[in-house]
């Protein structure tokens, strides 16, 4: 790995995305818009719009760079939140900020200087746990 990292810096390539190591999910890339794994891993942690007081559901929800990628903020988990239409134009049409400070967290500031903090749900898992097959019933006989 060390080798193909130097031979790509002295050719002048580079990657144009970081792969997480345990899964091989791609989860940076070096562009606007996100990779579909790094989009399934947003719509499961934010899973609802994180503006205060909102809360629409994921299938809603626009993927926004909270710091603008065209002054630079990265494509990925850490700068990506996904915000429901109305609130991601407020926020790039309005003195209101948001901060990413860390695992999805957000922290919103009002025109007025009012800080409101958002955590994301937990996550929900769907287990199923395996029963044994059902013993039909006996014959009536």
């Amino acid at each position: 790995m060390e080798r193909e990292s130097a031979a790509n810096d002295i050719v002048g390539l580079r990657k144009d995305f970081i792969e997480e190591q345990w899964s091989s999910s791609v989860l940076a890339v070096d562009r606007h818009r996100p990779n579909e794994d790094l989009h399934r891993l947003l719509r499961a942690r934010d899973s609802r719009c994180p503006f205060p007081g909102c809360g629409i559901q994921a299938r809603e929800l626009d993927l926004d760079h909270t710091r603008d990628a065209a002054l630079g903020g990265p494509t990925d988990a850490g700068n990506l939140a996904g915000l429901y239409r109305r609130h991601h134009l407020l926020k790039h049409h309005s003195r209101r900020t948001v901060r990413q400070t860390g695992a999805g967290v957000l922290e919103w500031t009002s025109p007025t200087g009012r800080k409101y903090t958002d955590q994301p749900p937990t996550p929900t898992s769907h287990r199923t746990t395996a029963r044994p097959p059902r013993q039909p019933d006996p014959p009536p006989f």
